[in-house]
């Protein structure tokens, strides 16, 4: 079973912390604050991992989260499953969720070329309901 709520005031402070270190991590890569610009901070950190993952992950999926909403609508929602729980962002009560740390965490990981991955993943939602 699925449980999703708002985030709680203290995740949202960390929210904001996060973005803070979002971006320092894009200034420290040259890029600048946009959808396609964090997928290519993402492409220049494989190849000079200089900043901690976790901190990538959070700061770029804080980050990521919030271009999202400021484009195309939504609030974060802190999702409980049978896999754990995370935060994410939806477009409507019903609507789309995406779990952009997770795309964040993917794309670390993987060999795509995350400067075109990223926004495809923000089209899907721009797309959804």
């Amino acid at each position: 079973m699925k449980s999703i709520s708002p985030i709680s005031e203290t995740v949202a402070r960390d929210k904001e912390s996060w973005t803070v270190v979002g971006r320092r991590i894009l200034a420290f890569y040259g890029c600048s604050e946009t959808v396609s610009e964090i997928g290519r901070c993402i492409d220049c950190w494989k190849k000079n991992r200089r900043v901690p993952e976790g901190e990538m992950i959070d700061g770029l999926g804080f980050l990521l989260g919030d271009l999202v909403i400021a484009q195309h609508g939504g609030m974060w929602v802190w999702v409980v499953d049978e896999f754990g729980q995370t935060p994410a962002v939806q477009r409507s009560q019903i609507g789309w969720i995406t779990y952009v740390l997770d795309a964040v965490s993917k794309r670390l990981r993987d060999d795509s070329v995350a400067e075109k991955e990223i926004p495809s993943v923000v089209d899907t939602y721009a797309q959804m309901g």
